[in-house]
């Protein structure tokens, strides 16, 4: 197993890894969201709006969702009191989604949560490996295309 592989090979071998791997990763969720309450998709959606994306359809075009879909993870998560709606200050046709306190100290046990867990999957690998899997996963998440970004929160002002 090495660099004598195509790169068709290469692929597929990935494929079939990275088709597990992101299983493994969604049990992990799972575990370390549960004991909160939240579903990962539910635990995406406050990540999301704690970084900024703070409006309806912005949401579902990161979380691949219809807007009656984002209209129901919101519902349930007000219900909560993890998020609320206001009408945004400078154009009142416009919602703006803010984490509320509660939503903040709920982000932060996801945070810890997931850190224990997968402190389990990734004690095999050494600081250098990390590292080098962190610098990996920033270059995968970077869009393929700029016009695929959602928009950021200086480019919705």
């Amino acid at each position: 197993m090495g660099m004598n592989l195509s790169l068709d090979e290469m692929l597929d071998e990935l494929w079939h890894l990275s088709t597990h791997l992101v299983w493994q990763l969604r049990l992990d969720q799972e575990r370390a969201f549960t004991d909160l309450g939240l579903s990962p998709m539910q635990a995406f959606t406050l990540m999301c709006v704690a970084h900024g994306i703070d409006q309806p359809s912005s949401l579902g075009f990161v979380l691949s969702t219809s807007p009656p879909g984002v209209s129901q993870m919101l519902a349930s998560l007000e219900e909560r009191a993890l998020v609320r709606r206001e009408l945004d200050s400078e154009n009142k046709r416009k919602v703006r989604v803010l984490l509320t306190e509660q939503g903040k100290a709920v982000l932060e046990g996801m945070r810890e949560n997931w850190k224990k867990v997968s402190r389990e999957r990734f004690n095999r690998l050494d600081l250098e490996e990390v590292d080098m899997l962190r610098r990996i996963y920033h270059k995968l998440n970077e869009p393929l295309n700029p016009k695929d970004a959602p928009p950021t929160p200086e480019a919705r002002s």
